[in-house]
């Protein structure tokens, strides 16, 4: 008699590494969770209690025996409440960020912890850890290991910038771990899930080498880029730190890091028309910084939130006001200029003509 199908609820954010959990699953699925169906939603930072909310409301949400929650936690007390209630012990948490800690520490049997402290984990690390102690763990190909194990690292160095904090990590590491994050920023949202599972699938290697000429582009692309948003920067101060302004829509990590590396800040906040990514050289907590100004969180030198205004919108705004503000100076000059041509012409010829002589040859 087959066994019968069980489905996995997953969640998780929607950047490199909130894909990258999630594909590991199902790329250990065939030896590890034979007759699962994984069914995934991704979600934007700060969107995940609202994703939970609309879950726990679907009619057929008893079909779903397990809900794995990757590189986000929730903010509410609800929804830890709503996952207790549907699914008792059969829910997992495997997040990293520091601003969300002491709510993971207050259900920790359900959080995934790094098998090694010492290094920085990721959700895609923090899943692999957890997949390494499943009994069956040993029916993968040592090959197909270690060619997971290899974009789980690079994945990995990549979301905690070990890749350019680390001294002691090899550079092919880190330009591979570079290259990945730049091919998965090219594709548009709709696209994300195809192209990591297809990299998934065929290997870090070989998908470097059939897209050389692509990556190769996207990366003059982005220095071209860079140097020209960094000539904008604007800087403040505040509370005893120094800030770094400016807008870019692409490579916010990276304009980041340079901004912190030309500019004297501590810290560099990348705006975009609804969200700010905020990184620090380690005198400032932005995790705490963007909790309190930006409704965000994440790392002490790595975070985000959201704008509760659209910067590009006021600047348009400020653009009319000074083009109406213009026309308001042009026509004062106008008249201004016609009540002048009216004054000459109530001049008789003679009169107009001595004026001419007294003033027409005088200079400063």
């Amino acid at each position: 008699m087959p066994s019968k199908t069980r489905y996995i609820k997953l969640f998780s954010h929607n950047d490199l590494d909130g894909f990258g959990a999630p594909t590991l699953f199902e790329a250990v699925q065939p030896d590890l969770f034979k007759g699962v169906v994984f069914d995934l939603t991704t979600c934007s930072a700060g969107r995940l209690d609202a994703r939970l909310a609309s879950f726990f409301r679907q009619p057929d949400i008893g079909r779903f025996t397990d809900v794995f929650i990757m590189d986000m936690t929730p903010d509410s007390d609800y929804s830890f409440q709503q996952l207790e209630q549907h699914f008792a012990n059969h829910w997992l948490i495997f997040d990293h960020h520091e601003s969300e800690a002491n709510l993971r520490a207050q259900y920790a049997s359900n959080c995934i912890n790094p098998t090694n402290p010492a290094i920085n984990p990721s959700a895609t690390s923090l899943v692999w850890d957890w997949l390494q102690t499943n009994k069956n763990f040993n029916r993968l190909d040592p090959a197909r290991v270690k060619e997971l194990g290899l974009l789980v690292e690079l994945i990995r160095a990549y979301d905690t910038w070990d890749w350019q904090n680390d001294d002691q990590m090899p550079s092919e590491i880190k330009e591979a771990a570079d290259n990945l994050n730049q091919l998965f920023w090219f594709y548009p949202l709709s696209k994300t899930q195809e192209f990591i599972q297809a990299v998934f699938a065929t290997g870090w290697p070989a998908y470097r080498q059939a897209n050389a000429l692509l990556i190769d582009t996207l990366n003059a692309r982005r220095t071209s880029y860079i140097k020209r948003h960094l000539k904008s920067v604007a800087t403040f101060e505040q509370d005893g730190h120094s800030f770094g302004v400016v807008y870019a829509s692409d490579y916010k990590s990276e304009i980041a890091h340079e901004l912190l590396q030309q500019f004297e800040v501590e810290v560099a906040l990348v705006i975009d028309d609804r969200s700010v990514s905020l990184r620090s050289n380690g005198k400032l907590d932005v995790a705490k910084f963007a909790e309190d100004y930006f409704r965000g969180g994440g790392h002490e030198d790595s975070a985000g939130g959201s704008l509760n205004f659209n910067p590009v919108l006021e600047a348009e705004k400020m653009v009319i006001a000074a083009i109406k503000e213009q026309k308001q100076v042009n026509e004062q000059m106008t008249a201004a200029e016609a009540e002048t041509d009216s004054l000459a012409d109530q001049l008789d010829p003679e009169t107009a003509a001595k004026l001419a002589a007294l003033f027409g040859n005088q200079t400063d």
